[in-house]
């Protein structure tokens, strides 16, 4: 693969290091950064993708000037949370921010959620956002358009905060979901209107009853593509942009387009583009209807759509907002192209998370089958790096900005929890890498009613663990079985991967709401001994050792239902673990007769923290 380009860049940068402090800022400016993020974009609805239906011109551009990855992974499949990881490059459980809508105390004591904007709470104040970085490496920043990020906070909105928290953005507009007086789409042109009408609410929401998937493709009730928040996005982008080049400053811009998120409505013209008898139906869409619900999927993301014209009129409506988000997209790039700078410009082009599309018969997300979690991620900049390529090591947007930090010759972060993906861009061997998720929400009546149900996956080039809280593990061959539909945990003989895995995936996960298993080693009689406190819906408990504090390198030592483990000699200076393996006792409306459910919540996570052993 060509490198040429990114040994210059690397030449560039040590050769800086001899300069003053100014002069070598003024070396690794040379490259832009424009930053598009959509939201609900599933992967394969992109003609680069392999989509042979949809229309997708400028991301399909795009990926010919850049690289393409084919496992890219949101850090939740959650707007907020995975927004929040993206932008500190921390998971939700280190950064803080796990909700759609952050719970917290009103001022009467008050248990509430609160949305975005309105409340400092949200991402550790610990933590730096990438517009800050940016400021730091000497950019002009800017964040147009949908962000929803909690913590995010104007000036003079909260008492508490006077001066908010800008996140590093030189300029922000155009929210969307974010409380954000005066820079919001609700007060596009002063008028309100446009936001009630382009999300069909307020009095507009009468035309969604009996309409929810816009499987009666209606338009969108903007009168003018100009109102329509992407188009506004984009225009208010090549705005800043332009802006910058005339004043000969460095930019570093996120663009927040909100399509092909619901309501699926948008022009007709982008309609028109679609023929409904052209769309594939999923070969796993009648899953769910055939087969069961599943406990550990929302209730509400099981789509009760069946009728096969009235779901090939919903993918033409979903396709048609795609289509929307691509021609915004173009706009930037064909203006970066007018100004000669597209070539100098790192473009990245990704979403929030992935859309079922009918997948398992679900629609949405809220999940950590593939359509839920993988994403779209292209990045472009011809004079630097390869173009045309495809990368398929798996991947994480936590990793965007170490990836961006090496490309512009910054110093990485301490916070990072991802890595630099430009090794991999470069054509090094794949890695063998393990890939988090995570989501905290309520929704799963099918098992626990009102309850906020925690669930993380790991993902590595073989297998998918999924752990959820109180229920069945699942594990997937991804290789062998790509539509995730043979639960491997369901088969004895993955017994010990299955479990291996839980233990992996569970380490270390602290997040406040549910505590890990308290266990401690103490000398008795002059031995050691492992000891745990009984956890309610525990059907027995594994015990794991290591001689590092890595649980990668621990080996199980014993199965028991007793409540402790007596340290053998050549142990005693060793790292242990527990795990516990729930009490499954109800089955669930799957059909498979298994049971997949505890009687109710666990009230702590089936792990201890490593427990040291040394005397």
């Amino acid at each position: 693969m060509e490198t040429r380009n990114l040994q210059y860049l690397t030449a560039s940068v040590l050769s800086a290091l001899a300069l003053s402090p100014a002069q070598a800022q003024e070396a690794v400016r040379k490259y832009n950064v424009v930053f598009v993020i959509s939201d609900q974009h599933k992967t394969s609805v992109n003609g680069c993708y392999g989509d042979q239906v949809v229309k997708t011109p400028n991301i399909d551009a795009l990926a010919r000037t850049g690289v393409r990855f084919t496992r890219m992974y949101t850090p939740s499949p959650l707007s907020a949370p995975a927004r929040a990881a993206l932008m500190t490059g921390t998971y939700p459980s280190t950064n803080g921010a796990l909700f759609h809508q952050m719970l917290a105390p009103d001022k009467k004591g008050n248990i509430k959620r609160w949305e975005a904007g309105k409340i400092r709470l949200g991402y550790s104040e610990k933590l730096e956002p990438w517009g800050e970085t940016a400021k730091k490496m000497g950019y002009r920043t800017a964040a147009i358009g949908k962000m929803h990020v909690h913590g995010e906070l104007q000036k003079g909105v909260n008492p508490d905060y006077p001066q908010g928290n800008s996140m590093g953005f030189d300029l922000s507009d155009m929210r969307f979901y974010t409380f954000f007086p005066g820079a919001h789409y609700r007060d596009y042109k002063h008028d309100p209107d446009y936001y009630n009408r382009y999300r069909e609410i307020g009095e507009y929401a009468k035309v969604r009853k009996g309409n929810q998937f816009n499987q009666q493709v209606r338009p969108t009730l903007l009168e003018n593509d100009e109102d329509i928040f992407d188009f506004i996005v984009a225009r208010q982008s090549n705005d800043f942009i332009d802006k910058c080049l005339t004043a000969k400053e460095p930019f570093f811009i996120h663009v927040g387009l909100e399509k092909p998120h619901k309501p699926w409505s948008t022009s007709q013209r982008f309609y028109d583009l679609y023929d409904a008898d052209r769309m594939q139906l999923p070969a796993t869409w009648r899953d769910w209807h055939d087969n069961g619900a599943y406990p550990y999927v929302r209730k509400g993301t099981h789509c009760p759509l069946t009728d096969t014209m009235e779901i090939k009129r919903t993918m033409v409506a979903y396709y048609a907002c795609v289509s929307e988000t691509d021609e915004a997209l173009g706009e930037i790039m064909d203006n970066l192209k007018r100004q000669g700078v597209y070539d100098e410009t790192i473009i990245v082009y990704t979403t929030d998370h992935g859309e079922h599309l009918f997948e398992h018969g679900f629609h949405e997300k809220h999940n950590m089958f593939e359509d839920a979690v993988n994403v779209p991620f292209i990045i472009s900049c011809p004079a630097l790096l390869p173009q045309g390529t495809v990368c398929d090591s798996p991947a994480s947007l936590i990793d965007v900005l170490p990836t961006l930090c090496e490309l512009l010759g910054g110093k990485p972060l301490e916070q990072w929890e991802g890595r630099s993906l430009v090794g991999q861009i470069e054509g090094e061997p794949r890695w063998d890498r393990q890939i988090f998720s995570e989501f905290y929400q309520d929704g799963f009546d099918l098992a626990f009613p009102g309850g906020n149900v925690p669930m993380r996956m790991l993902l590595d080039n073989r297998y998918k663990y999924v752990y959820t809280h109180g229920m069945i593990d699942q594990l997937y061959d991804v290789q062998a079985d790509p539509d995730e539909m043979r639960n491997l945990a369901l088969d004895p003989k993955y017994a010990s991967l299955t479990e291996r895995y839980r233990l992996l995936t569970l380490d270390k996960w602290e997040f406040g709401i549910y505590p890990p298993m308290k266990g401690r080693i103490a000398t008795r009689k002059g031995r050691s001994v492992v000891s745990w406190e009984a956890v309610p819906m525990a059907r027995s408990y594994s015990v794991w050792k290591s001689d590092t504090p890595v649980a990668a390198d621990a080996e199980k030592v014993c199965t028991t239902q007793e409540l402790s483990y007596a340290i053998p000699e050549n142990g005693s200076k060793a790292y242990y673990w527990v795990t516990a393996d729930w009490d499954l006792t109800r089955n669930g409306p799957r059909k498979e007769a298994v049971p997949m459910i505890t009687d109710s919540l666990p009230p702590v996570m089936p792990v201890t923290p490593a427990l040291h052993a040394a005397r």
